[in-house]
């Protein structure tokens, strides 16, 4: 009798030490079991900006300027920036065209009035319109282009010929004006801010 009771003592003895024992901590490895699956739901990276190449295929038209020119400023500013010399005198406030000289004669008109850039013209099919449009594309290419501000317009000389005239995105900002012949092409295009854009005769 007394040896089965110290049986009994012992194993309750073992079941109360069992109780004492205190949980596992994690190990390092079984923590990053948890974490990993939560990196496969990361933000994918921002996509890459496209290469400086392709910035500079759009060419040297923008809604703010041409090239190295800013719309609006000083004639000062606009003889430096260029560089190179501009054919013209501007002997006033009025309205005055310049020209670039040498390989770049019929690459753009800039027209100054109270001596400063309010717009430029592009009369040639290599230069790119901001937004695409050029010289030599349909009026149904153009629309497609800018389906939103674009206002069909009549021109002035041609009875059948038309204007798209783009308005800005931004209020105060430059428009496009397309000039398109009888035959529904692209024959030349202007950027500036009104009313100077408008100029259909441009400083004559």
């Amino acid at each position: 009798m007394r040896q089965r009771a110290s049986v009994l003592a012992f194993g309750i003895a073992i079941a109360l030490a069992g109780c004492d024992r205190q949980p596992e901590t994690p190990s390092a490895d079984a923590g990053a079991a948890v974490v990993a699956p939560a990196t496969d739901l990361a933000v994918p990276a921002a996509t890459p900006a496209p290469p400086a190449a392709d910035a500079a295929a759009a060419g040297p038209a923008r809604l703010d300027g041409y090239g190295p020119l800013i719309l609006g400023a000083t004639l000062d500013e606009v003889r430096a920036a260029w560089k190179e010399p501009l054919k013209g005198d501007v002997a006033d406030d009025d309205c005055h065209a310049l020209r670039p000289q040498g390989s770049q004669a019929d690459d753009v008109i800039l027209m100054i009035e109270g001596k400063r850039l309010v717009r430029y013209d592009v009369r040639n099919d290599r230069t790119v319109a901001p937004g695409g449009g050029k010289v030599g594309m349909s009026l149904g290419q153009l629309q497609t282009l800018y389906p939103d501000r674009g206002d069909l317009t009549p021109h002035k000389y041609d009875e059948k010929g038309h204007n798209l005239r783009v308005r800005p995105a931004a209020e105060g900002g430059a428009l496009i004006n397309f000039e398109i012949n009888g035959d529904g092409t692209v024959t030349a295009w202007r950027v500036g801010k009104t009313p100077q854009v408008d100029y259909v005769e441009g400083c004559s």
